[in-house]
């Protein structure tokens, strides 16, 4: 069953956030990975430098969700890869992943797939992050997508949960580990 089935079916309440609440959420890009656009719960990388951008541009998507009920994280990690498996026309699995997380509470996930697309071989490859509070289930999951041939690093963005201060929204421009705390960390020379 896919994820957004499961909530509509039970009832439950699925909110876009920025921030959760005694967790600071951390996504890394490589230099040359600039903010594109970000709206609530979702926040949008691009690399210009990618010489396919003409074609399919190399993006990287965060989205976080606060869920209004204490889930089971293995079982919303195979709903929302089945949801995002569905969502694409002829897309496919190449791996799946679901481990305990090293750095807190929670599990993390990834789901790597391939897209056969009218434009060529599209990757796409899924890191989540998914924690089970006492009423809630919070979910922040990265989505890196790129054209198969592109040359484009797509190996160093990471997520990252774990306790302490709530993330602030990094200023507009800046690139690096984005959100960032009062602490701002930057990947590159920006």
């Amino acid at each position: 069953m896919r994820f957004d089935e499961f909530v509509e079916k039970n009832g439950i309440t699925v909110s876009p956030v920025d921030r959760f609440a005694g967790l600071l959420v951390e996504v890394g890009v490589p230099p040359r990975w600039e903010p594109f656009e970000s709206a609530l719960g979702a926040r949008v990388w691009v690399c210009r430098a990618d010489p396919r951008i003409e074609v399919f541009c190399a993006n990287a998507v965060l989205t976080m969700h606060r869920v209004q009920a204490a889930l089971d994280p293995a079982g919303v990690f195979a709903m929302l890869a089945e949801q995002q498996l569905q969502s694409v026309p002829s897309c496919t699995a190449l791996r799946r992943e679901l481990a305990a997380a090293t750095e807190g509470a929670g599990v993390t996930g990834l789901l790597a797939m391939q897209i056969a697309h009218e434009l060529g071989t599209i990757d796409s490859a899924s890191q989540s992050r998914i924690i089970t509070a006492e009423q809630e289930t919070l979910i922040a999951q990265v989505t890196v997508t790129a054209l198969h041939d592109s040359p484009v690093d797509r190996t160093q963005i990471w997520l990252e949960a774990r306790p302490g201060p709530v993330a602030i929204p990094a200023p507009t421009g800046r690139r690096g580990v984005i959100p960032v705390t009062e602490r701002e960390k930057v990947t590159d020379d920006k």
